[in-house]
């Protein structure tokens, strides 16, 4: 009798547990969809623009991340686009990644310059981060007539530049400090001028960390060596390239970050 009674409470507690993890993993597939739905997943996303073509793509780690990815017209004639990584993961580092992401874009809206967003998006999310997050980001406004970007780095990857004769090189310069991680930073703004048919490819590290089941890295100089070849796919055919040349690299590893990439191509 006794041994009957263990048996149903165990089975009773199985029940419980399985009930509420199904919750759990429905709750997290809400959560996943809402923070998708910010981001934008309509391609092309401005149909009726020739001057530039834009893609951009996330795979989370888990159900929800911390990478986001951005982009919008600035009036008629600027495109800011924006890649983003916070730091830790799951719902924690989902939720500061929305108080960022919408933070940036209000201020990038109100006129701002991109080391001005940047600075004032420091300040205020230093004034409200208890948890000790922090965003690592990189922000470009490219103007639309000229091919001029005015960017911002604060502590994000390098981007690749992938000029139209087929040449990649990373953008090396001076990065700023991270977002979040300290009152006062003063962020500084550069610029670089792309030709038409010149493109951008933004990512976060998700994509040159990697890892094979030997734990070695994908590294940036295989980034480079595939982003050359392919140098001369259009944006959304240059994304799927680099995450399939991932998958093949990774093999049966399991995935331990985000994965987030843009691609932007001014046409002139």
């Amino acid at each position: 009798a006794l041994s009957g009674d263990i048996n149903a409470t165990v089975a009773t507690l199985k029940r419980y547990i399985a009930e509420a993890a199904a919750r759990i993993d429905q709750e997290l597939e809400y959560a996943r969809e809402i923070q998708l739905s910010v981001m934008p997943r309509v391609y092309p996303p401005f149909p009726n623009r020739k001057e530039f073509d834009i893609y951009a793509t996330m795979c989370a780690a888990k159900e929800v991340g911390g990478d986001f990815y951005d982009f919008y017209l600035l009036g008629e004639n600027r495109l800011a686009f924006l890649i983003a990584d916070v730091s830790g993961k799951g719902i924690p580092a989902a939720m500061f990644m929305m108080t960022a992401r919408t933070l940036i874009k209000s201020l990038a809206e109100s006129g701002l310059e991109p080391d001005e967003v940047f600075t004032r998006a420091n300040e205020q999310l230093c004034a409200d981060n208890d948890t000790g997050m922090f965003v690592t980001a990189w922000m470009g406004i490219l103007d639309l007539t000229s091919g001029h970007v005015r960017f911002v780095n604060g502590g994000h990857n390098p981007p690749v530049i992938l000029r139209g004769g087929g040449e990649a090189s990373f953008l090396r310069t001076r990065p700023g400090f991270v977002l979040a991680g300290m009152e006062g930073v003063e962020y500084r703004k550069e610029t670089l001028k792309l030709a038409p048919g010149d493109k951008i490819y933004l990512y976060t590290d998700g994509v040159t960390e990697a890892m094979d089941s030997s734990q070695t890295l994908y590294g940036e100089k295989r980034l480079l060596a595939l982003l050359e070849t392919k140098s001369r796919l259009e944006v959304q055919q240059l994304c799927q390239a680099v995450l399939e040349d991932i998958d093949r690299f990774v093999g049966t590893a399991s995935q331990f970050d985000d994965i987030t990439m843009l691609a932007l191509e001014w046409r002139g």
